[in-house]
């Protein structure tokens, strides 16, 4: 920027020693020219020229050298910082990703973790279904057991009741006298006898 300026400086004194060399040279030198008619003193011009010309190369060392080293430095901080910046987001980026790829490896994980659950619960259930069932088979083929075993008891108590009934009802119809009505009586009163249950 301080180079741009010093050319734009030089430049502007050399467009005005021209300037007033072109002027002095239409001009003869007895009339005065448009310069003397305008008011313009060439010496006074050259004299500026030579005073900007200073006071550029007082702040071309003192001012712009400064504060194009303090740009320069700005510049290169910048630059750092935007390198800086781009790496961080990269490094960020990344670990998104690695993130992003951790966290759907953990879903897969956990998605197999609970299908196997899953499948061991059914397993578990059909095995607690089938004990269940051989159990609940079991009990009732215990009950049948048992429902025979006292059928067949009943049974034998029935016909021993019975024949207890037919003894006794044979040795009263041997000791009396046996005809229709007694008869009848006899059966009946064995009928009574006999377990309701």
């Amino acid at each position: 920027m301080a180079r741009y300026m010093m050319l734009y400086g030089c430049c502007f004194v050399l467009m005005g020693m021209c300037l007033s060399s072109a002027f002095a040279a239409e001009v003869p030198a007895g009339e005065g020219g448009i310069l003397a008619m305008l008011g313009i003193d060439p010496k006074t011009i050259i004299i500026q020229v030579i005073g900007f010309l200073v006071v550029l190369l007082v702040l071309w060392k003192f001012v712009f050298g400064k504060v194009g080293g303090l740009l320069e430095e700005r510049r290169t901080e910048i630059t750092t910082q935007s390198e800086q910046l781009r790496a961080d987001r990269e490094e960020l980026d990344r670990i998104t990703a690695e993130t992003r790829q951790r966290l759907a490896d953990i879903e897969t994980e956990a998605q197999a973790k609970i299908q196997a659950a899953i499948e061991q619960g059914n397993a578990e259930r059909q095995q607690i279904l089938t004990q269940a069932r051989q159990e609940a088979d079991d009990e009732v083929a215990r009950a049948r057991s048992e429902i025979q075993r006292e059928k067949n008891e009943a049974i034998l108590e029935l016909r021993g009741v019975v024949a207890e009934l037919a003894i006794d009802t044979a040795s009263k119809i041997i000791n009396e006298e046996l005809n229709a009505e007694r008869h009848q009586h006899i059966i009946d009163a064995s009928i009574r006898r006999l377990p309701t249950s």
